[in-house]
This record gives structure tokens, sequence and C-alpha cells, in this order.
């Protein structure tokens, strides 16, 4: 990198924002110009995510209301605003500390730039917050993994064995503390059992459904559903953007879903699920262990459908799930209570934005698709 550096600065020796940024025009009319861009292109980008998140709600609340609408036509204001300011002040400080200093300062002009648009998360709805800080924290993760030297990673990064290993052994620390803490995990694919909510109250399952066969086909049923609506979504939102396509294209691009990510997600609940009474109803009681063995099992389809996206996934939700527990834990010392008062999904969010606009000018082959598509559309392409 520090060689890296060296060739850039030569490169860049006399060179303005105006020369690299916005050749042909002045920054205040490059300002104007690039606010209406990006009010069009991020428009654009968080349209149909919003549809998305509408369709979602109403399939979670099993009802279509005003409320939901108006929930998500809230969000969209949100994430609107805060991606200008991201946007804007990302271009708007590269210009400024280019015209202050006289010179382009290599990386930091680029990876400081949004700092301090990224601030407006702080002023977000909890769920764009949430959202957004671990969506971007994802795909700055595939972008890192990627982009990695070292030989262990490499063969670690190529080897189906290896990552299904690894995401089995995530899978069981999600089950271990998720039945330990009062906070939902969010964004995962199961949901340990914490207390017996079982009307019977001899027997050790502590599902309330009837059997443990119809405990298990529930939630593969669920989760069956919840992935076919999510691909069809996506395939309907990518399919109505091709308007040149003839009615059999439009038909076959619907149908063009990820099987086996659907697959995967019915079957890593279901085998949750199974394990959990096997070794409750094999014993005649429940163990704090089981969720961890579970979880364990359940890893194994993981072989199934390797992904970047599933993969950080689980290292986001085990690391937001022991964090809740340990806040938890030491939740009445005084430090610990002014801790839980920032907002860390915020500041991930910035040392994320930070991480990405770096990655954008050094690493664009490591990124994923997602972090190339949010970081060109919603700049405008700056």
């Amino acid at each position: 990198m520090s060689a890296l550096s060296k060739y850039f600065d030569q490169a860049l020796e006399g060179v303005t924002c105006r020369d690299i940024l916005h050749p042909g025009v002045g920054c205040g009319q490059f300002a104007a110009r690039n606010l209406l861009g990006t009010v069009r292109s991020n428009v654009s980008f968080f349209v149909p995510i919003s549809l998305l998140r509408l369709l979602l709600l109403i399939y979670s609340r099993r009802t279509m209301s005003g409320a939901i609408v108006r929930d998500t036509a809230w969000e969209f204001g949100a994430m609107m605003v805060n991606a200008l300011c991201v946007a804007n002040c990302w271009t708007g400080c590269f210009c400024l500390v280019t015209r202050w200093t006289g010179r382009i300062h290599d990386n930091y002009s680029v990876s400081l730039a949004p700092v301090l648009g990224s601030c407006a998360m702080f002023l977000m709805p909890a769920y764009v917050q949430t959202t957004h800080a671990k969506a971007i924290f994802v795909a700055n993760l595939e972008c890192w993994i990627k982009s990695r030297e070292s030989g262990l990673i490499g063969w670690m990064r190529d080897s189906r064995l290896a990552g299904t290993i690894c995401f089995m052994l995530l899978s069981a620390g999600i089950a271990r503390y998720a039945c330990e803490t009062r906070h939902r995990t969010e964004f995962w694919f199961i949901q340990p059992l914490k207390r017996k909510t079982a009307a019977d109250p001899g027997r050790v399952c502590h599902h309330q459904e009837e059997s443990c066969a119809r405990y298990v086909l529930t939630g593969m049923r669920t989760y069956f559903t919840f992935g076919a609506i999510l691909e069809l979504a996506r395939r309907l939102i990518v399919t109505i953007g091709q308007l040149q396509q003839t009615p059999a294209e439009r038909v076959r691009s619907l149908l063009r879903l990820r099987y086996r990510l659907i697959l995967f997600l019915a079957l890593y609940n279901g085998t949750f699920r199974f394990v959990t009474c096997l070794l409750a109803r094999r014993r005649q009681q429940t163990q704090k262990r089981d969720n961890a063995i579970a979880g364990f099992a359940s890893g194994l389809w993981y072989y199934l459908c390797p992904s970047y996206n599933i993969f950080n996934l689980a290292v986001c939700a085990l690391t937001q799930t022991h964090w809740n527990l340990l806040m938890e834990k030491y939740a009445k010392h005084a430090f610990i209570q002014r801790l839980d008062r920032v907002s860390f999904s915020s500041l991930v969010w910035i040392g994320s934005m930070c991480y990405v606009t770096y990655s954008r000018a050094y690493y664009p082959w490591a990124m994923s698709r997602f972090a190339l598509k949010f970081i060109d559309i919603c700049s405008n392409y700056a």
C-alpha cells in the first residue's frame, strides 16, 4: 500500500478536484448539479427497497393498513435524507479539503470525506440505523475477506468445507447466546425457545404446537414462504425495470429465483427445530447446550448454499447477540448504562461508509455487487 500511495501522489501532483471530480465546471455548479442527480439516483435505488419492506411488513403483520404505509413512507424519507447527506457531503468535503490544502491526500481525501454526512444517521429512525449499518457492514466484510492476500485466508475463502465448518460454529454461537438474552436476534433464521410455553406440563419440548412434527414443519413452511416471497419480490423489481422484454422473457426472468437459498432457509430452520426436539425427548429434559448443538447441526446446510451474504450476516448476528448478552449481564453498572445510550449502529455506519468509499477507490474488484451499486448510484456515480 505504501508503494501504491507513492505512485498515487506522483500521479496526482498538481491535480485539483476540478480535474478529477468535476471536469469543465466549478465546485459550486457541480454541487448544485450533483444534488439534483443524487435525488434522482437515490429515488431509483430506495423505491424498490421500500416496496420490498412494505411487502415484508404486510407478510409479518398479516394485514394491510394505513399504519404500515405510513411507516414505510417515513422510513423511505429518512433513507433518502441520509443518503443525500452522505453523497453530497462526500463530494463537498472532497472539494473543500482539496481547495483548502491545495492537493488531494491519497486515500484520506476519499475515505474521510463522508464522515460529516454520515453523522446524519444519528437522527434516523432505529430501523434505518440498524438495517443500514448491518447491510453495509456485511458488504464491507465481504470486500475485506476477498482483498486479503494471506495464504490461510485465501485457502479458507476458496474452501467450501472450511466455510461450512466456520458457519456451523457461528450458527452454534448464535443459538447459544440467543436463548439467554431478552433481545430478539434480528435478521436471522432461527429463534431459540427461551422458556417453557407448552400447554401440556408433561411435555418436555417448549413449543406450543401439538406435536414436534407440526413444530418442525411449521418452521420449514414459514421460512420457505419467506424466502420465496423475498426472492420473488427481488426478481419482480428487476423485471419491472426491463421494459424491452417480451411477456415470455418476463416470465422466465421472474422464475430465475435463487432456489438453493430458499431451500437452505427451510432446511436450516427445520433442522434446528428437529434437533432441539430430538435431544429434549431423548433425555426427557431440555438443557442450554441443546440450542448450540442444534445450531451447529443445522449449519451443515450452508454447504448447499455457500454465500458471502449469509456467512457475513452470521458474523453480524453473533456479534450483536453476544453484545446484547453482555449489556444485560452488566446492566447495573453506571458505565454500561451510559454506554447503552450510545447509538452504536450509527457509529458502525460512519466507519463503514469511510471503508466503503476507500474500497471503491482501491478494491473495486473485491466489493460486493450491492456495495458497488450502493456507492455508485447513491453518489450519482461521483
